[in-house]
C-alpha cells in the first residue's frame, strides 16, 4: 500500500470520527411521550424549558430535609432507569431533581456542548426559582459525562457542594489518552474542560472514583484534586469500576458524609 493511499485512509478515519463523534460519545435512550416513571405521591414529572426553546423532561423526588441534589446523568439511557438514584439520597433525606439531556428521553433537542449546559441551567433556575431551594441548600451532582456539565454549572452558581463520580479531566484530555490516532484536538467538537475550570468552583467539591475504573481512570479524578485549591476531599472506591460505584459500601459512606 503507497503512503498516499495510507495517507487518505487516515484522512477518512479522521473525517469519520469527526463526523460520527456524537454516536461515539452520547448514547442516549428514547422514550414515548406517554411513558410514565415510578413515581410516588408526591414526586413530579416535569418539563423545562431551556433558554433556547428546547423542552427538556426532569422529575423531582421529595425528600424531608431542606435540601436538594440535582443530578447530572452519564452518556447513555435516559431517565426510565436513571431515576432509580434518586433513591440514594431520598433514604438521606435529600430532595433529588433529574433532567434528561437535550435529545435523550423525552426531551426535544439536538445534543451541544453549550445545548448540554443550558439544560443545566434550566434545571438550576427552577430549582431555585419553582421549587424555591436557595443556592446554599442545594448540592450539584455529576456523573461521568455529566461531570463536564456539573462543573460548567458549579463554576456559574454557589452551591453548597460539588459531587463528581468518575470526573474526567477534559473530554479531548481523555480522548487523547484512549484514541491519540484521531487527533482529538482537531476532531473533536466537544472540550467539556474540567481541569481549566475547576478552580474557579466556590463550593467544596467531593470526588468519587474507583480503583478500577478502565474508561476513565483514577489518575483524572486526582489531578482535578490537586489542582483545585478550594475544600475537597477525595474517594477511591477500591474494587470499584465505572458503573457499579453504588454497589459498595464505601460509597454510601461518602453520600452519608456529604
Amino acid at each position: 500500500m503507497s503512503v498516499f493511499i495510507i495517507l487518505v485512509v487516515y484522512l477518512l478515519v479522521l473525517l469519520l470520527a469527526h463526523i460520527m463523534q456524537n454516536r461515539l460519545i452520547f448514547h442516549p435512550g428514547k422514550l414515548a411521550d406517554g411513558y410514565q416513571f415510578d413515581l410516588g405521591p408526591e414526586d413530579e414529572e416535569i418539563f423545562l424549558e431551556t433558554q433556547d426553546g428546547e423542552r427538556i423532561n426532569a422529575l423531582y423526588f421529595a425528600g424531608t430535609n431542606d435540601e436538594i441534589v440535582l443530578y447530572f446523568h452519564g452518556n447513555a439511557g435516559d431517565m426510565s432507569s436513571w431515576q432509580y438514584v434518586a433513591e440514594d439520597f431520598v433514604r438521606l433525606g435529600y430532595h433529588f431533581f433529574i433532567i434528561d439531556y437535550r435529545g435523550y428521553g423525552k426531551s426535544s433537542g439536538s445534543l451541544s456542548e453549550d445545548g448540554l449546559y443550558a439544560d443545566a441551567r434550566a434545571a438550576w433556575d427552577y430549582v431555585t426559582n419553582v421549587k424555591h431551594f436557595t443556592p446554599e441548600s442545594i448540592v450539584i451532582y455529576g456523573r461521568s459525562i455529566g461531570t463536564g456539565v456539573a462543573v460548567e454549572l458549579a463554576t456559574h452558581t454557589h452551591a453548597r457542594a460539588l459531587i463528581l463520580e468518575a470526573p474526567y479531566t477534559g473530554l479531548r484530555a481523555l480522548a487523547r489518552q484512549k484514541a491519540p490516532f484521531i487527533l482529538p484536538s482537531l476532531t473533536l467538537q466537544y472540550s467539556f474542560d474540567n481541569l481549566s475550570k475547576i478552580d474557579r468552583i466556590g463550593s467544596p467539591i467531593l470526588f468519587i472514583h474507583g480503583s478500577n475504573d478502565r474508561l476513565i481512570p483514577p489518575s483524572h479524578s486526582q489531578k482535578l484534586f490537586d489542582a483545585f485549591q478550594g475544600r475537597k476531599k477525595l474517594v477511591t472506591i477500591e474494587g470499584g469500576s465505572h458503573n457499579d460505584l453504588s454497589t459498595h459500601s464505601s460509597y454510601h459512606d461518602a453520600l452519608q458524609a456529604m
